[in-house]
Formats: C-alpha cells, structure tokens, sequence
C-alpha cells in the first residue's frame, strides 16, 4: 500500500517491491517520477552509487543512487532495500535504475571498489563508464600524513599526462609500495588524465555517502519511515532549491559564478598574443597554452574535463574585450537549467490512517535474514564523545589497572606462597609499586629484600 500511494502522489514514479514463497518481504526500489525526469532533461549524466547498513530491527542493506545539479547540490535519483550488498542484489537495482533513465552512452558511474558493485554496472550498464572513488583507493594505499595525501590528490587530478607522470613519480619516491596497487587497476578509471569520459571533477562517491551520513538516524527506523525520509527529504530540497533558483538573476548557477571568479582574480596579469582569429597564446608565467575559443579548448584541458572555462579561456576573453565569460561555461551550469530542474515539486505519502485499503489487499511479513551482514559484526563498545576521557579498565580478580579478569596474570596470595599476606585491593599504577608491595609483604631481611629487588629490576 506505502508504494502505491507514492505513486499516486507523484505521477510517474518507478516502485518494485519483491518477495520470497512465503510473502516475506525481500526487497524494493523507489524512483520519485519528478527526480527521474529532472535527471534525465536537465542533469549532467552522472550517477554516484553507494550502500548503507539499516540499524533498525531490520539488518538489511539500503541502496542509493544521487546525481549532481547545476550548483553543485546533489539530488538522490533513486533508493532501494535489500538484504544483503550483494552482486545480485545490486544488479536488481540497478537494472530497476536502468528503467527509469535508459541507456546513456554518456553516463558516467562513480562508486567504491565493491566487487558486487563493479559486476551490476559491467552486467546492466555495459556502454556507461565506471570510475572508482579516489577516496576510498586512497585508504586502500595506506597512504598518511598531509604530505602524502596531497602528492595522492595531486596525481589523481593531474590534467594532462605529464602532469600526472610528474606527480606520480614523486608520490613514488616516497611510497614505493603504492605501485603494487596501482598496477592492478586501470589508469583511466582513477585519474582525471587518462579518463575516457567526462567526470565534470567529481574524483570521489562523497555525494552519496554525504546522503548516508544524512539518513544515519533515519536507518533505525522500520523499512517504509527509512523509504518516507527520502520523500521528505527530496521534496524539502525541491521546494528551497526552487525559490533559490528563482531569486538568481544571473547567467550561471552560484557555484559556477565563484569558480569562474576565482579563476578571473587569479588570471589578471597573464600575456596574451593571438594566434588566428580564434586561437590564442596565453602565458601564465610558469607554461604557455594554446586555447581555441571556438572548439572551446586549451591544452591545459581543464576546460573541456570541467566544463567552466578556464583562466586561460577566461584571459583570451579579456583580450577580445568580452564583457561576461560565462558564455563559453556548458549549459549544464546555466540558471536557466536549475531552474528547469526544480520546476515541478514532490509531494509526500498521505498519512496511513487516510488510506483505502481495498479488500484484495494482501498483507506482506517481516523479513527473514538467513544471512549475516556484511562486514564485521560491531563490538559492545561505546564511542567516547569530543572532549570525554575513557574510563580505565580496572581488574575484577586483582584490582589492577589496564587489564581485565579474563586477562589476569597475576599471581593471588594462595599462589605466592604460605608467607604470604593476602592481597589488598590494591591499584598498582606502575611496576615500582608492585615492585614496592612484594618486597615489603613477601620479605622479611633487609638481604632478602635487596635480592628480591635485583630479580625483579626489569619488571
């Protein structure tokens, strides 16, 4: 019933519900009619892919699929439940995600190195082009420290190849292992040089999993409040993105205007000499390159893997006294095109107590987990917040500090012998003080004493 009325609350919408022999829930798969068409018409063809652990009494898996709009804002396109993050689970999603967008030779898929993940996209989308987050490539390295993390996002976002060998080489003077990893994955799906299509500089899955960390509190929930705080979510963010859109009088989208400004602040003392007509030689002080205005290039090529032109593009511009170089941005970044996006608004689910429930309606049971979930199974340990000093772990069996009972080595007073006192409960802070409580309880000479002391100097 939850499914059905979002569809009749937003016309066009895509659900699938799936269950097993005994009408046990198995999984489903929402696409919001007006997130669809906004995607398909007025989008840049990019999709970023990223799972989620549900935290309810379900422990199931939720999917999630987001795209990018002219400011740079993401949009979740669409969003699924599973039991587990599987191959097939996500070749049924994203072959239901295949239904709503079609086949694009242009699409662009950004997501983890998830092997189940990389199957679905070779298996439903075989003419898209599947890029790896750098992020998470970046964890895999072990790469540490500020030093090595910016060599790592240097390399990646090198536009040109020699740029790239130039990074690449140092990052591997100082981490000669990462070269055992990198030889294994392909260049062009990791770099923005080597890359085979567009990735308007979106390196990394962040979007998605920013949409994660948004819903954390929200997979605690049952299924269908987890699938309403999507509905919510995606109508609110209509509603504000369309009256900001509206208020904006310029050519391009607020984002695209600071890049394009920052770019021209930073370009104002650069030569120019022309070439041709449409061909110019731009200098910069430290590299000289050739931008063609009309087939919108520069050798630098961060205009045409950007979209926004760039601080050579925006220097040709000045010298042909141009007043706005926002015109050679793509379309993609235009006002006109937000605004188009969020035209038409979200509505949410009608409450359950103003359904109709006709009499064929079947009811569909709980879901039966026959399998663990993925990843490693959580520890009882509390996260200590901002600020909070852990309390320290004190022994049951000899009241010691830094171990536990299970863990307990040292010996009791039934251990150490007849003349022996029983231990007092007693903290011993270092080895000096249970250096200092054997000799005085268990010495009786001062002989003994500094015998005893010698045997336990490395204690």
């Amino acid at each position: 019933m939850y499914l059905r009325y979002t569809v009749a609350a937003n016309p066009g919408t895509v659900t699938h519900i799936e269950t097993d022999e005994l009408a046990r829930f198995e999984k489903c798969f929402i696409a919001i009619g007006v997130v669809v068409r906004s995607f398909v018409q007025h989008m840049r063809p990019i999709i970023i892919i990223d799972g989620a652990h549900l935290k309810g009494t379900f422990k199931g898996t939720m999917f999630l699929a987001v795209g990018m709009d002219a400011n740079n804002q993401i949009l979740p396109i669409a969003y699924g439940i599973g039991k587990t993050e599987s191959g097939e689970e996500w070749i049924w999603f994203m072959s239901k995600l295949k239904e709503c967008i079609g086949e694009n030779p242009s699409l662009l898929i950004i997501s983890d190195r998830a092997a189940s993940i990389d199957l679905a996209i070779r298996t439903v989308f075989p003419l898209a082009y599947h890029c790896v987050c750098c992020r998470h490539l970046l964890m895999s390295l072990g790469l540490n420290g500020k030093a090595q993390n910016d060599m790592w996002w240097a390399t990646c976002k090198a536009y040109t190849v020699n740029d790239f060998k130039h990074h690449l080489n140092i990052l591997v003077k100082h981490r000669p292992d990462v070269l055992q990893t990198l030889n294994h994955i392909p260049p062009e799906k990791w770099t923005r040089a080597f890359a085979q299509c567009n990735r308007y500089n979106y390196m990394t899955s962040n979007s998605a999993e920013s949409v994660n960390a948004l819903s954390v509190q929200a997979r605690k929930l049952p299924i269908t409040k987890v699938l309403d705080f999507f509905t919510d979510v995606t109508q609110r963010w209509y509603f504000e993105r369309r009256q900001a859109a509206e208020k904006n009088k310029n050519f391009l989208t607020p984002w695209a205007e600071s890049k394009i400004f920052r770019r021209i602040r930073k370009c104002r003392s650069w030569t120019v000499a022309g070439i041709n007509g449409s061909a110019f030689n731009v200098d910069d002080g430290k590299r000289r390159c050739v931008v063609d205005m009309q087939n919108r290039s520069c050798e630098c090529r961060i205009w045409q893997l950007s979209g926004l032109p760039c601080c050579h593009a925006i220097s040709a511009s000045t010298f042909l006294k141009e007043s706005d170089c926002s015109q050679w941005a793509v379309h993609w970044f235009r006002s006109e095109v937000h605004r188009a996006t969020y035209a038409e608004s979200v509505y949410s689910v009608p409450d359950p107590l103003n359904w109709e429930i006709p009499e064929d309606f079947s009811k569909i049971a709980t879901p039966h987990m026959n399998k663990r979930q993925a990843g490693r199974p959580p520890e009882n340990k509390r996260i200590p917040s901002k600020g909070e000093d852990s309390r320290p772990r004190e022994c049951s069996r000899c009241h010691a500090i830094g171990h536990t009972r299970d863990r307990c080595r040292r010996p009791l007073s039934s251990e150490v012998g007849s003349s022996s006192r029983s231990i007092k409960q007693t903290n011993f802070v270092n080895s000096e003080n249970f250096r200092q409580y054997i000799i005085e309880n268990t010495m009786s000479t001062t002989q003994n004493s500094q015998k005893f002391e010698y045997n336990l100097k490395d204690f």
